[in-house]
């Protein structure tokens, strides 16, 4: 075996191997570690690139880059299943239906899309009368379980034209991004409007399906 101490100067270097590089294959048990270096480490610049990549690190080591666990990352909630919208019309804080289908999310920055569909088994009684429902987006920053719309607890409303005829299908998606400064409960809520300013197609019209996706920016 060839140690340091063989060597003029007390040192291996890569120009003292043929082809320019240390590796493993050079070191007598086929590994080459901090022990064998004078400084005992290994630094990026002990790299032929100049780089320590992940994959050149422990397995502990790899794992102190992994994000920590439940506190980044999507957070959704899925509607359980469907629910009719009780009221069309009307002020939408007494009159909205809970969809009970929602996210209680720690203080910070999201980015919070809703997605959904609706589909009634009733054609409209009078179809001159155009019916949107909509799915609200609550934000519960009172913390009492109650929406009220002038506490700015609501965003977004993705809303769409209902069809006149029976079991006819429309989806809707909307996306906002909302800034939370303490744990809050964010929400869905059934709601709509018709065009003659009525109540219109009330418990008629299903949330067929509802989705609340919350990804953290921050």
């Amino acid at each position: 075996m060839i140690g340091s101490a063989d060597i003029k100067d007390g040192s291996i270097r890569s120009i003292d191997i043929a082809n320019g590089t240390l590796t493993g294959a050079d070191v007598r048990d086929g590994g080459l570690t901090g022990d064998d270096i004078r400084n005992s480490s290994v630094r990026s610049a002990d790299i032929v690139d100049g780089a320590v990549r992940l994959a050149d690190l422990s397995p502990d080591a790899r794992a102190a880059f992994a994000p920590p666990v439940g506190t980044i990352g999507v957070e959704v909630a899925t509607l359980a299943a469907p629910k009719a919208i009780a009221h069309i019309g009307g002020g939408i804080n007494a009159n909205n239906t809970d969809l009970d289908t929602g996210l209680t999310l720690p203080a910070g920055r999201y980015l919070i899309t809703v997605d959904g569909a609706f589909e009634s088994a009733q054609a409209a009684a009078d179809p001159s009368v155009d019916v949107y429902p909509q799915l609200s987006l609550w934000i519960d920053r009172s913390g009492d379980g109650a929406f009220q719309w002038q506490q700015q607890e609501g965003d977004i409303s993705p809303n769409a034209l209902m069809p006149a005829a029976a079991n006819r299908h429309i989806s809707v998606s909307g996306t906002t991004v909302v800034e939370l400064t303490e744990e809050t409960y964010v929400g869905l809520l059934g709601f709509g409007y018709d065009s003659a300013q009525g109540t219109a197609r009330s418990g008629d019209i299903n949330v067929k399906s509802a989705t609340l996706t919350a990804t953290p920016l921050s």
